[in-house]
């Protein structure tokens, strides 16, 4: 079952790689960030760059959370768990963890293949980017990717910085998720 574990913004990767080093391997199945590409114009062309979906989140997957949790405690670059306030972790709901293996690439069933392997490496817990065709008055005509799984309705563009926003209930809350955007013209 997955698991979520906050730490310091920028420090997700740090934190994931200390856990991957430091604790059993026999406690977890996996641990990773969950990455996103994003579009940014440097010298007057596009570059794919990547950062974090979940600022501050790394995820977790294990079957004895309250082991993990003990281990973790022992561990100073851990900030807190997202928890009840209790010496327990919160899973990430079924729906949700679905969701995320379906963003990132997975097959979004719960019994699939190695996903979990797969985001093992950083670059197959990525979201790749949205092939966005837009109307002429700058509405979504289209949406290939990770996007597609939202009405077209749900979802903000700004078309200049290539990016979307998408509102949705994530980790327990009401989120803004953004997601990077590839024009078919720019292709």
């Amino acid at each position: 079952m997955w698991y979520v574990i906050q730490t310091v913004t920028g420090k997700e990767e740090e934190l994931m790689l200390f856990i991957r080093n430091i604790l059993c391997r026999e406690r977890y199945e996996s641990c990773f960030v969950i990455y996103a590409q994003w579009m940014k114009r440097l010298g007057g062309e596009w570059q794919i760059q990547v950062r974090p979906l979940f600022p501050g989140y790394v995820f977790i997957d294990t079957e004895e959370p309250e082991r993990l949790y003990m281990d973790l405690k022992a561990v100073p670059k851990f900030s807190r768990l997202l928890g009840t306030g209790t010496d327990e972790f919160v899973p990430v709901k079924k729906e949700e963890e679905k969701f995320l293996r379906m963003i990132t690439g997975g097959s979004g069933e719960m019994a699939d293949e190695p996903a979990i392997e797969r985001m093992e490496r950083a670059d197959d817990a990525t979201v790749k980017l949205t092939v966005v065709e837009t109307k002429l008055d700058g509405g979504i005509r289209s949406m290939e990717g990770a996007l597609s799984c939202f009405a077209s309705d749900d979802v903000r563009l700004n078309l200049h910085k290539r990016y979307a926003v998408v509102k949705t209930r994530m980790l327990g809350e009401e989120r803004t998720l953004v997601f990077g955007i590839r024009l078919k013209k720019d292709r």
